[in-house]
């Protein structure tokens, strides 16, 4: 099994051990200072399921990370680099990333999205996208925004089950909100990522 990891040439072997070194790292730093809640995240799934995936060369793995947060991460770079580059302000995804009441290093740490997102679109075109992972994709968010609600805190409001990044809605029950998520996810941000990744890398 380690002479086929070893050997395997399709994804370089400085990316699979870069990838991991950076996952435990982040990992260590977010678990000591925001807790383990802050796996929740579809984002820090997203990067936990790439070090198999790389590893693996799978081609399900990284399709499976890919179709769940490649649209969701496309937004939190336009909303860095926008508010980064002074640019009008489009959507509030990363505006933590400017809150000065964290530390700057903490939220350097969240610059992990950069490499994600590269490693995202890289992976699926290099190793091939499995359509058949959009089901699986749906079922794990219907999971994880629930347990979300169940474990987490309004304060941090993981996964956004708490509040929107924008301000429709804000007039929503409990139920109804998790309803509008549940729909929404699936629908708006993870089927345009899977329609774009089937065009471009599917097998």
């Amino acid at each position: 099994m380690v002479d086929q990891l070893l050997a395997s040439t399709l994804v370089p072997l400085w990316l699979k051990v870069a990838w991991t070194t950076m996952v435990i790292v982040i990992v260590l730093i977010y678990w000591r200072h925001r807790g383990p809640a802050n796996f929740l995240w579809f984002s820090d799934i997203t990067f936990l399921v790439l070090v198999p995936g790389l590893w693996l060369e799978s081609s399900f793995l990284v399709s499976f990370a890919a179709c769940l947060v490649l649209v969701a991460e496309l937004l939190w770079s336009v909303s860095f680099f926008g508010q980064l580059l002074h640019l009008p302000r489009v959507i509030g995804l990363a505006d933590y990333m400017f809150d000065q009441g964290t530390p700057l290093w903490l939220r350097a740490v969240s610059l992990f999205h950069v490499p994600l997102l590269a490693v995202i679109i890289w992976a699926p075109w290099r190793l091939g996208y499995e359509p058949g992972v959009y089901p699986w994709v749906v079922l794990i968010t219907w999971i994880v925004l629930p347990l979300t609600r169940w474990l987490t805190i309004p304060e941090r409001n993981i996964n956004h089950v708490y509040r929107f990044p924008f301000a429709a809605g804000a007039g929503l029950t409990a139920v109804q909100h998790m309803l509008v998520l549940m729909i929404a996810v699936p629908l708006v941000l993870q089927l345009p990522g899977h329609v774009l990744l089937r065009a471009l890398f599917g097998n």
